[in-house]
């Protein structure tokens, strides 16, 4: 990996609200790019994953590349994985550079969740009689298991009394969340990897920047050999794509709004106030104090086969070991972070105490709790920098945030070896093992 970036969170409805997934990750993106030092014109391929892809429109993660001010001719996909979507994408970039398909792909995820839309199931068949519903998509596609029907907060807070994980061990955990997460942006931490967004106040949907992104330029695949002539193309002035229009970047004076730092972390948090909220499920533990957020922001990395590194001479950030993935009971969340990443220690002959740092994502305070006590240590080692439960959790973005994190972490402390797993709906987990060298 060349690079990472990604926006501060924002909290629903919150600061980022105005911009829609696709811009959050035009700016993880072009931010991810820029770090690397690189000609944008080498990147061949995207992969973002997204979850609330409802009413976004074709292909997210294309849409992102072109605001980005990629070429039309670098390709792009958009995964949904759940929670572990942005992960997900970073895997298949390793996958199609390990496969020769491509030197260099951007992988990531972004999510959007103050702008998922309202459904309105039957509507296009007709109502003929009664009332219809309007469903909400963030919970519906993002939140709600569909296997044992309710929300995920809700399961879990059963499975968390289930495993007698109390009350004040989950509100302790979020409480030193929050408290790292400030520590963090207040020691400058996480410079590393936040990009400030300049939230234009009177344009909508557009960012602010000092200056517009360094364009992609058109590359004519190498491999088309005598087939160039179809290549021979330009389209119609009708056809004929207006990037300045499209993109969301504008320069000069323009009234905006600063957001450089996650919106939902708490520096006046305290284990007095998170005791008085109400839990989620009556008779349950987890509360809106110990679970993460409904968020908005993305995560972009940069990555790129080591011959492509060594040509251009550019600073490795990491590098991409292994990946594991683990299927589950769906309702047992908490069980997989912890399955995944003992099944990747497992396959590359390595134990816990190999590992310098781990980043295990706050889906619940419950489910890191439970993952690192399923792996043979206390919950204390996991997650210096605090996580999801202070940062917020975009769903489609956080895989591509703990690996970010996880990266910060090793480098800042010289090197080693580090792990970042997550749980995902539908009783999946992933845990990815990289590498940093002193």
């Amino acid at each position: 990996m060349l690079s990472a970036a990604r926006t501060p969170f924002g909290k629903l409805g919150g600061a980022l609200a105005s911009l829609d997934a696709p811009t959050l990750g035009a700016i993880a993106l072009a931010e991810a790019i820029r770090r690397a030092g690189i000609d944008p014109s080498d990147v061949d391929h995207v992969i973002l994953g997204e979850v609330l892809q409802a009413g976004v429109g074709q292909n997210p993660a294309r849409q992102a590349l072109f605001k980005a001010g990629l070429a039309k001719t670098v390709t792009a996909e958009t995964v949904n994985k759940v929670c572990a979507s942005g992960m997900l994408a970073i895997v298949g970039a390793m996958r199609a550079i390990n496969a020769g398909a491509h030197e260099v792909v951007a992988a990531g995820g972004m999510e959007s969740m103050s702008n998922a839309p309202y459904l309105l199931k039957d509507a296009r068949s007709g109502y003929r009689f009664g009332d219809g519903t309007l469903i909400d998509a963030m919970v519906h596609d993002g939140l709600w298991d569909q296997y044992f029907p309710m929300t995920m907060a809700s399961q879990g807070s059963r499975v968390a009394n289930e495993l007698g994980t109390t009350r004040e061990e989950q509100d302790a955990f979020a409480l030193e969340s929050h408290l790292r997460a400030h520590a963090a942006h207040e020691s400058g931490h996480f410079a590393d990897e936040i990009v400030p967004v300049k939230v234009a106040t009177k344009a909508r949907g557009k960012v602010v920047v000092d200056a517009l992104p360094r364009r992609g330029a058109t590359r004519v695949p190498a491999a088309v050999g005598a087939s160039a002539g179809i290549w021979n193309h330009e389209p119609s002035e009708q056809f004929s794509f207006d990037w300045e229009s499209y993109a969301p970047f504008v320069t000069g004076d323009v009234p905006h709004a600063l957001v450089s730092r996650d919106e939902a972390v708490r520096a006046e948090a305290s284990a007095e106030a998170l005791a008085k909220l109400k839990p989620i499920e009556k008779g349950g533990t987890i509360t809106p104090g110990n679970a993460p957020g409904v968020n908005d922001g993305a995560a972009a990395l940069l990555v790129a086969s080591s011959e492509y590194a060594k040509r251009q001479g550019a600073e490795i950030l990491a590098t991409i070991v292994d990946h594991a993935t683990v299927g589950w009971d769906p309702p047992y969340l908490c069980y997989t972070p912890a399955m995944a990443a003992q099944k990747l220690l497992d396959k590359n002959g390595l134990s816990v105490r190999d590992i310098a740092v781990w980043e295990i994502n706050e889906a619940f305070s419950a489910v890191a709790i439970a993952a690192a006590r399923g792996l043979g240590f206390e919950p204390e080692a996991l997650n210096k920098f605090g996580g999801a439960v202070a940062m917020g959790h975009p769903i489609g973005a956080s895989g591509a945030r703990i690996v970010a994190t996880t990266i910060n972490q090793l480098r800042r402390r010289g090197g080693g070896l580090g792990i970042a797993a997550l749980c995902s709906g539908g009783g999946q987990g992933d845990a990815m093992l990289v590498r940093v060298d002193a």
